[in-house]
Parts: C-alpha cells; sequence; structure tokens
C-alpha cells in the first residue's frame, strides 16, 4: 500500500475508512487532558500489520508510522507492504540520497554517541520520509505530510 497517498486524507475519507475497516483498526480520541492548549489527534493502529496513523485535530492523516522491527506493541510490517526503499544502514540511505540529489537532514552526533547516525530524514515534496536506525540498522520509518492540511 503506497502510504504516503494517503497523507492529508480526511480520517472519514472513503479510502481511509475502507483500510480501517479491512484490518479493523479502532479510532482513539486523544483530547488535550492536560489543559495546555495542545492539538487533539486521533490514533489508528493496525497492531498486527505493523503500522499507525496519526490524524490532527482536523481529522487529517498527518503522520503514518512503519514499524519495520517489533516496537511498542506492534509487530514488523511486512517489507512488501512497504514500496520504499527500506535501508538497512544509515549510511545506505544517506548515500541513496545524495545519489538522487534528494534533500535531506540527519541527527547531528560523534561517533559513540546516541545521535550518531540515529536517523535521517529526507524531502520528498508534499511529504517525508523519517528513517529511524537502533544499533545501526533501521527500526521505524515515518511518513509526514509537510503541510498542516
Amino acid at each position: 500500500m503506497d502510504f504516503a497517498t494517503l497523507l492529508g486524507k480526511q480520517l472519514k475519507n472513503d479510502e481511509v475508512m475502507e483500510i480501517l475497516e479491512v484490518f479493523q483498526i479502532d479510532v482513539i480520541y486523544d483530547f488535550d487532558r492536560t489543559h495546555e492548549n495542545l492539538p487533539d489527534t486521533y490514533w489508528a493502529g493496525a497492531f498486527k500489520q505493523g503500522f499507525l496513523f496519526r490524524f490532527n485535530e482536523h481529522q487529517v492523516l498527518d503522520t503514518v508510522f512503519l514499524y519495520i522491527k517489533p516496537s511498542e506493541g506492534y509487530t514488523a510490517i511486512d517489507p512488501v507492504d512497504v514500496p520504499y526503499p527500506l535501508y538497512k544502514t544509515f549510511d545506505d540511505a544517506e548515500r541513496d540520497f545524495k545519489y538522487v540529489e534528494i534533500p535531506y537532514r540527519a541527527s547531528s552526533g560523534a561517533p559513540g554517541t546516541d545521535m550518531y547516525k540515529w536517523w535521517i530524514k529526507a524531502d520528498f515534496g508534499a511529504h517525508t520520509r523519517h528513517y529511524q536506525f537502533n544499533e545501526g540498522s533501521l527500526f521505524r520509518l515515518t511518513l509526514s505530510a509537510k503541510d498542516d492540511s
């Protein structure tokens, strides 16, 4: 499934609703309980399929988390269901982005620190792809809309 094409769609969009129904995903309303003027959000997680949708206060899908390795109660997503490169290492991702001239940002940090080669975020126009690494290997890919839709 091309998750990036879902970014910017309303929670009640037919395509989004179909995914929620097919995978029997509940939507959790997360409101500002602390009265800190934080925007409300809506979460829809497919624990067995390894992905999580985040909808903003306007019920617009703005972020998709793809769990490449099991984490936070999610199983790993099947790589066949991910139509984007799944880089084995930070260096592989950086090399590819440089070669294809895709603008990117990366975590800073000296070798041996926790921040060293921890993440790399590439700009694909309407969305970004944020690759996060743990112990040198990819464990999560996050797709985010660039506008506030």
